[in-house]
């Protein structure tokens, strides 16, 4: 689907996931709106919400993606449709659930309504199309992919694989982990596989989950069940790759048993199972996130182990940074491709991205370390539980509503205050 094509953009975005379709409404959502033309292009057909069935592929969205979503009206169509809150998590490892190997998170403790939000993507991609779609100068192109990117005379010249030919001032790949733009400008990246897949879908359980994200840590990987509106639990399993296929090439009531086996019985019994699906897991930082004319954002310049559920937050973490860096930039008059004009953008995220990425990989490799080792973490987890203040940062870190999450709240509210309520009222979902 091609909606009113434009040869030359101000910014073209390739990638039409949660993140690139982001970019592009906070970019439109701005004081620079009427002097921006945005383009995305996506290799793949435009997301369809189903009201009738559940996406596979959920986020546990923080509350600074919350406010991104806020900040554009859509978060309460996106909450009425199907947003799954969570209050409390467990995080434990072993056999058992008790007190010497458990970390229990409320949401109470500091003051808020829940921890985060379990929400669908093809949701999220179907209310910022949906959105998109009401925006003068903006197009949105789907099906098409690209082909060559090359320097032109004051930005960047695509070629899609239409054959249709276009420039832009800046290119911003926010197409995952396998990166066309980042492939096609030879951008480096530090790259591990984890030799791991991790498994997803949905799972009734007898008993009620009470909205609690519950997570166990196995020697072969972390498990998570994650609360859904519907009372059902949305499952991600990290598993070593081989065991990962032969679960997957499983029927029902085997691969019942063995997540039963693998959850310790935490829910009761488990079932019926809706279908399942596998992805591999790796570590990813693009070494440049940006260079004359092109940017990085999301899983094209950061990839993160599953295990806290913080690859989407940093990925919107990262659409309003760039966004509002554009948006000052377009108001100040400078070239938005400018070197200098992104690099504001990689400095403000590769820290925080490469921080977060490191944190997640070490706690991967602590619990997968030997037997030995098992005495030494049940008096961390135990040490973590009892100091209420570190749990309470913690938290707060995971929401962003912590000293770095106010400074990418700040980033992403930069250059978009002076939009008006008629504005918000405009593009308020149905």
């Amino acid at each position: 689907m091609t909606i009113s094509a434009l040869s030359r953009c101000d910014v073209v975005i390739v990638g039409a996931g949660p993140v690139g379709l982001a970019v592009a409404a906070l970019l439109k959502a701005g004081p620079a709106a009427a002097q921006l033309r945005v383009r995305v292009v996506d290799a793949q057909p435009a997301s369809e919400w189903r009201a009738a069935s559940m996406d596979a592929r959920v986020y546990a969205l923080s509350r600074a993606s919350q406010r991104v979503f806020e900040r554009l009206g859509l978060w309460d169509s996106i909450r009425v449709r199907r947003a799954s809150p969570y209050r409390r998590m467990r995080v434990w490892e072993g056999t058992t659930i008790d007190a010497a190997t458990t970390i229990e998170f409320d949401c109470a403790e500091i003051g808020e309504p829940d921890l985060g939000h379990i929400v669908e993507d093809s949701l999220l991609r179907e209310r910022l199309t949906h959105w998109l779609m009401a925006e003068e100068r903006a197009e949105l192109t789907f099906a098409t992919g690209l082909a060559t990117i090359a320097p032109a005379a004051s930005g960047v010249r695509l070629t899609l694989t239409s054959g249709e030919a276009l420039t832009a001032t800046v290119v911003i790949g926010a197409d995952g982990g396998a990166s066309r733009v980042r492939a096609l400008t030879a951008m480096p990246v530090i790259e591990h596989s984890y030799a791991q897949q991790a498994i997803v879908t949905h799972v009734a359980t007898a008993a009620p989950h009470d909205e609690t994200a519950w997570q166990r840590f196995l020697p072969s990987g972390p498990l998570a069940f994650l609360p859904l509106v519907d009372g059902r639990s949305s499952v991600v399993w990290s598993l070593p790759s081989e065991r990962a296929s032969a679960l997957l090439a499983c029927d029902d009531p085997q691969f019942l048993a063995a997540l039963s086996e693998a959850s310790g019985g935490m829910l009761g019994v488990l079932g019926p199972i809706s279908a399942r699906a596998a992805f591999p897991l790796q570590k990813l930082h693009a070494i440049e996130y940006c260079r004359q004319g092109v940017a990085l954002v999301g899983d094209a310049a950061h990839c993160v182990h599953p295990l806290a559920g913080q690859g989407m937050n940093l990925g919107l973490l990262d659409a309003a940074c760039l966004a509002a860096t554009l948006t000052a930039a377009a108001l100040r008059g400078e070239h938005l491709g400018d070197e200098r004009v992104l690099g504001r953008y990689a400095r403000e995220r590769k820290g925080e991205n490469l921080a977060m990425l490191l944190a997640f990989d070490a706690l991967d490799r602590l619990f997968r370390l030997p037997a030995w080792a098992v005495p030494l973490r049940k008096v961390g987890l135990a040490a973590v539980d009892r100091a209420r203040p570190a749990k309470r940062l913690l938290m707060r870190r995971a929401l962003g509503i912590a000293s770095g999450g106010r400074r990418e709240q700040t980033a992403s509210n930069r250059g978009q205050s002076q939009r008006s309520t008629h504005r918000m009222r405009r593009h308020e979902a149905p």
